[in-house]
């Protein structure tokens, strides 16, 4: 799945690839191979790429701290983008489907249909890459249906969630 990654003010479109217990992840459009490990909890990472290790801490509010230095990190989905730029950027869409971002594994379904939800509430919550990512609701709305459940892996563009 494709994603555009600002990292301060410079913007990337990166592309995700697994390949065994590695990744692929293509920078623009030169690939990169990613080793990823978990150190102590799901927010603190070790990645080898390339020759180089880091290490990385991800912070709340979009803050990423690697090798000790801080960076402001945004990161959306193309597709939705894209979509926003189609319809005019208008979120008044009578529904709306969550997708997973990457292949994960679910660890926590946090709504079920007929829930109401508001904009940022936590929808489901997908391992990926040792690391645990909760998607969130981008509107408020009501949960009209929820496709998955914990335990169960899905893919990269899986539909898990329809808010309307």
């Amino acid at each position: 799945m494709a994603y555009l990654v600002t990292v301060e003010e410079k913007r990337f479109k990166l592309d995700l690839k697994r390949e065994g217990n590695k990744f692929i992840v293509y920078v623009d459009t030169d690939p990169l191979e990613v080793s990823v490990a978990e150190v102590g909890n799901p927010s603190h990472l070790s990645l080898i790429a390339g020759n180089r290790s880091y290490d990385v801490q991800i912070e709340d509010e979009g803050m990423v701290t690697v090798n000790g230095e801080t960076f402001r990190v945004k990161v959306e989905d193309e597709r939705a983008l894209h979509l926003a730029q189609f319809t005019g950027g208008a979120r008044h869409l009578e529904e709306e489907a969550i997708t997973a971002p990457m292949p994960g594994l679910v660890v926590g379904v946090e709504v079920k249909p007929g829930d109401r939800v508001r904009e940022g509430d936590g929808l489901v919550v997908i391992e990926a890459m040792k690391m645990q990512n909760e998607l969130k609701a981008p509107r408020e709305g009501k949960v009209k249906e929820v496709f998955v459940k914990q335990g169960i892996s899905v893919n990269g563009g899986d539909t898990l969630v329809v808010i309307e």
